[in-house]
């Protein structure tokens, strides 16, 4: 039997763990931390339970499929219970705004904070839906074997639908000029660890 070492306990060292496991390899796991779960886990001090992640429960697809290829669903393990307001952002200047949970009430506060600017959120949103449907589709679950895997007159087509040649933030700061409603909306990209 061949032996494996998959170094990190987070949801990619897991995943590759226990999928090597169930194909018959002996699989050892390293983690540097006490505790497993990479930017997953949790830190408790003082009867308080810290976050040490992501927050965010996104892409649940990818969650549901890798619980489906052991006949299972990720409510076997765990429950999500939605937020109301999702998160609140706190500003320098100590102002602060409460994200709603709810869409329509997320466009009265952009209303609020800057007429007309729900209309560019409704377009912004449509966008980012279909970015995220073609770049899970053509990109993120192809095998990365070989760059001719997106060689796909699709992909290069959408490229410009997919606005790839310029960034989130100019297009965000040609239509919105509120310094609050920009850094709301370029906070998810940061959040993922790039620059909008």
């Amino acid at each position: 039997m061949k032996k494996i070492a998959v170094i990190g306990s987070g949801f990619a060292g897991l995943t590759s763990a226990s999928l090597l496991a169930s194909k018959g390899y002996e699989v050892h796991l390293y983690e540097k931390n006490p505790s497993f779960g990479g930017r997953a886990r949790q830190f408790k001090e003082a009867g308080y339970t810290f976050d040490m992640g992501p927050s965010w429960y996104w892409m649940p697809e990818v969650f549901e499929d890798y619980f489906a290829l052991f006949g299972k669903k990720s409510s076997d393990y765990y429950t999500l219970k939605r937020l109301d307001p999702s998160y609140t952002i706190y500003y320098e200047n100590g102002e602060k705004i409460d994200v709603p949970a709810n869409y329509e009430e997320l466009k009265e506060v952009f209303e609020r904070i800057e007429k007309g600017s729900s209309q560019f959120l409704d377009k912004f949103l449509e966008e980012a839906e279909y970015k995220y449907k073609v770049g899970m589709e053509e990109f993120v679950w192809k095998p990365g074997h070989s760059i001719l895997e997106f060689a796909d007159i699709r992909v290069l087509k959408s490229m410009f639908r997919l606005q790839m040649l310029s960034s989130i933030s100019s297009q965000i700061r040609k239509n919105i000029k509120s310094d609050q409603l920009r850094q709301l909306l370029e906070f998810p990209v940061l959040f993922l660890g790039a620059t909008p």
